[in-house]
């Protein structure tokens, strides 16, 4: 077996049946509004992958930095394409619209036969809410991970984005035998601590420092529970552009070095496979490839913001959007439509609002435009003048009115919008909320 590193969580695995499989394909151009791949693949490498049918395509989820229109364009739509069955139609609903045509959904924890050559895998769910493993009450399956057995016995285990722990990881590795090469996330796509508007700087840095030492230590737990020999941090590879790229120097993701750190302490450092775009990973030798093109290799902090920085004018396309100035958006009715369904969605998965929520919507110049209040003691939204009350525990989401627009119309998902920075967040006491900010997604129009 072959791992070639694309961007990202994309991967080329070449099986030693031939057969090609390609990975969560992002690594052309921007997602989620201000996101771009660091470090970037480059434009070779880009034809190379286009050009190469692969025998089948892994989605394992639905954000726009694993199933993205723009490079999965040049893509036949006859290519099979493997998803988890989730309790959702919503991934497979965008794989349609795109035109793939053989959308293939397998039941988590069940070995699948890939083919008649002898490969298996199982695909995995959530395992947790969150990287603090809290469990989640939001019965919205999202996540997905891949455990790849070849034909001549090789194990692949890439978790991709998916909040796993150690304990999941040694169950994995008891049922299904430890993987020779794991892929395993170290850093979540988290607005904490970019879009936390009371932090300064300093406070965010501190953040930063924490998190990345808490991930780094997940990685290095996980990776021992798998018993794996070679260890790929993988997923979550991106840097923040247009008005937020400055934010890029709260990025939560571990540099190679002090991921390198945290392995060695334990006398595991030689484990790890830190890929650059185009790089292999030969499963026979363990050995790694280098491609001589890949950019920014070993990058620092400071490489990294810079690079970030470049992106800074490139505007988010939310932005795009000009609301009609001659029928203007009845506001008030449309949040409160939300409010309502959003509520009722709540009560179904019996979810109490633990705190009052407001909407501080900003015109295109960021002066305020109006404030929306979800009271904790009430299931109706409305309106409100002047500021959240102090006395009272709050979640504050500051964005532009645009993209509000695109939230509660679907066209952007809360979820997936909340890493990219674009909102001011601030809550009153400073404690995070899983689920509140998870059931989100459905203050919606559409929900």
């Amino acid at each position: 077996m072959r791992f070639r590193y694309i961007a990202n969580a994309c991967f080329e695995i070449t099986l030693s049946t031939g057969e090609v499989i390609l990975t969560d394909p992002w690594f052309e151009g921007p997602c989620q509004q201000t996101w771009w791949n660091f470090p970037p693949a480059p434009e070779p490498l880009k034809v190379e992958v286009w050009a190469r049918r692969p025998d089948l395509i892994y989605i394992s989820h639905l954000h726009h930095d694993h199933l993205h229109p723009r490079t999965l364009e040049p893509f036949a739509r006859d290519i099979p394409v493997m998803i988890g069955k989730m309790n959702t139609p919503n991934l497979r609903n965008a794989l349609a619209a795109l035109g793939f045509t053989d959308i293939r959904q397998i039941p988590f924890e069940t070995e699948a036969p890939l083919g008649d050559r002898g490969v298996k895998a199982v695909l995995f769910k959530d395992f947790h809410g969150n990287t603090r493993g809290d469990d989640s009450q939001v019965e919205y399956d999202l996540d997905t991970s891949l455990y790849l057995t070849d034909a001549d016995g090789t194990r692949l285990f890439c978790a991709v984005d998916n909040t796993i722990l150690p304990a999941d990881a040694e169950r994995i590795a008891r049922q299904y035998g430890p993987p020779d090469i794991a892929q395993v996330p170290y850093a979540s796509a988290s607005l904490f601590p970019m879009a936390m508007a009371d932090y300064d700087d300093a406070a965010k840095l501190k953040a930063t420092k924490a998190l990345r030492a808490r991930t780094s230590a997940n990685f290095r737990d996980v990776f021992l529970a798998l018993g794996a020999k070679r260890v790929i941090p993988a997923g979550g590879e991106y840097v923040l552009g247009g008005p937020a790229a400055g934010l890029s120097r709260f990025l939560p993701q571990p540099l190679e070095s002090e991921l390198r750190a945290t392995l060695d302490a334990v006398e595991q450092a030689d484990a790890l496979a830190k890929l650059y775009p185009g790089d292999v990973l030969d499963s026979a030798t363990l050995a790694v490839t280098p491609d001589p093109r890949a950019p920014y290799r070993g990058f620092d902090d400071a490489l990294r913001a810079a690079y970030a920085l470049t992106l800074a004018g490139r505007a988010p396309s939310f932005t795009e959007l000009a609301l009609p100035a001659d029928t203007p958006f009845d506001w008030n009715r449309a949040l409160k439509k939300c409010a309502a369904n959003f509520a009722a969605r709540r009560a179904r998965m019996g979810l109490a609002l633990p705190m009052d929520i407001y909407l501080d919507a900003r015109a295109t110049d960021g002066e305020p435009a109006f404030l929306f209040r979800l009271a904790l003691d009430s299931d109706a939204g409305e309106m409100v003048d002047g500021d959240a009350d102090s006395a009272r525990a709050s979640l504050s989401y500051a964005l532009d009115a645009r993209l509000l627009f695109c939230l509660i119309t679907g066209l952007v998902s809360w979820n997936a919008m909340e890493a990219s920075a674009l909102m001011g967040i601030r809550r009153r006491p400073d404690v995070y909320t899983h689920d509140l900010h998870r059931s989100m997604v459905h203050f919606t129009l559409l929900s």
